[in-house]
């Protein structure tokens, strides 16, 4: 019986082998028809193209930009990326199925680039690209966004491209190309500068370990001197945001009162009149602990944690991978195999966009973590290598052994 047994699991150590084997070759192959698979299900499911909330707007900017010429509409300049997208398409005399089979075919782009820069950051290595491509694909509330008319299937692919072209730099060319793309990904969200920020730190890192010691200074002292630009554009992008007010309520998920904090005390609030930044920063300075309680429940719910009406799978789904995600997250970002500038990169674009919820409120479903969501895939990717080759090599050594005893039993 123990001899039956244990003939099983070294057949089944062969038939896993041969399995990883296969994978090696045809993965790609996979990849494609899943992702395929994946995009014809969501424009089924999900209705494509579909309106909802703001593509009203956004929609009416792209006609005004088409026939008027005019890039003037208040609050939607912020995301004027998107209306530019969609009247590309109004220009050429093409209507809603062509602009969201257009956010299908960038998506598309966006995922073989990903592909290739995890692979790259993996040095060649087939496991992590594969494994960071296959999360991007079966994560399926990331993949619903091409259906919809909204910024956000745009918003993810340019992040995948920024991760691509900012991990390819080597010449002025390659960097101008970065620089174009990094551009573009501001323009279509007003937190687009997620990538930006997460591209000038990785330079940083860059200049701090290879640069000599002028360069060095050199970056300080562009880092001051920017430093006004930045408090500038912030002001601006927070204009037309009531943040002062979501604190008041309390409001946590956008547009959901069932889970609300509510202050213990009276709360110091700044003077009107005070800049969007100065307002934010005098409200923090005077109600710390309450801004405190309020950025904890909304990281909470950004890094996944179940919101209350997410169904009984949505909810397993989230607690069984999330949490070991994170933990190989943390891994890849250790991962000294990797290079460190874009191991920051990756981190950075993820936690900024972390910081930026803190500020402001979690999404009724995944529109804020979503986009940046494969960055940590990547990371995850990378920091699984090692258990991947460790599994790999225990096989490859059992089931050697086991030939090896079959072999000497028949002679």
């Amino acid at each position: 019986m123990a001899a039956a047994s244990g003939f099983l699991a070294s057949r089944v150590r062969v038939l896993a082998l041969r399995g990883l084997h296969r994978l090696a070759r045809y993965h790609v192959p996979m990849l494609v028809l899943g992702w395929l698979g994946v995009q014809v299900v969501s424009w089924h499911v999900n209705h494509s193209p579909h309106s909802y909330g703001d593509s009203v707007h956004y929609l009416d900017y792209a006609h005004q930009i088409a026939e008027q010429g005019n890039f003037v509409k208040v609050h939607y300049t912020r995301y004027i990326g998107y209306p530019l997208f969609l009247s590309a398409f109004l220009k050429l005399g093409l209507g809603r199925a062509a602009m969201a089979l257009g956010q299908y075919a960038v998506a598309g782009v966006a995922t073989v680039a990903f592909y290739r820069a995890v692979r790259r950051l993996g040095r060649g290595t087939w496991e992590p690209a594969f494994l960071a491509t296959l999360l991007y694909i079966g994560w399926s509330d990331i993949q619903r966004f091409n259906a919809f008319l909204l910024t956000e299937s745009l918003f993810t692919s340019l992040l995948l491209l920024s991760f691509w072209a900012v991990g390819r730099v080597r010449t002025v060319g390659s960097g101008a190309l970065a620089l174009v793309v990094l551009v573009a990904t501001v323009s279509v969200r007003p937190n687009g500068f997620v990538a930006l920020v997460a591209a000038a730190l990785a330079l940083v890192v860059l200049i701090q370990q290879q640069g000599p010691r002028w360069l060095k200074w050199l970056t300080l002292g562009a880092a001051l001197l920017l430093l006004p630009v930045a408090w500038t554009a912030l002001n601006q992008l927070l204009l037309t945001f009531k943040l002062i007010k979501t604190y008041q309520e309390g409001m946590i998920i956008f547009m959901y009162d069932g889970i609300l904090m509510h202050p213990s005390g009276p709360l110091d609030l700044p003077a009107p009149d005070a800049t969007p930044v100065g307002r934010l920063a005098y409200f923090i300075l005077h109600n710390p602990r309450y801004f405190g309680q309020l950025a904890i429940w909304k990281l909470a719910f950004f890094m996944g944690f179940p919101k209350p009406y997410f169904s009984a799978l949505h909810i397993l789904w989230q607690l069984t991978l999330l949490p070991m995600l994170y933990w190989l997250a943390m891994r890849g970002l250790a991962y000294r195999f990797v290079a460190r500038a874009m191991r920051v990169f990756l981190a950075a674009g993820f936690v900024v966009q972390a910081g930026i919820i803190t500020l402001t409120v979690e999404d009724y479903d995944i529109r804020f973590s979503g986009p940046v969501l494969p960055y940590v895939f990547a990371l995850a990717a990378l920091g699984a290598l090692p258990l991947w080759r460790r599994a790999q090599q225990w096989l490859e050594k059992t089931s050697g052994l086991m030939l090896g005893v079959r072999q000497t039993g028949s002679n």
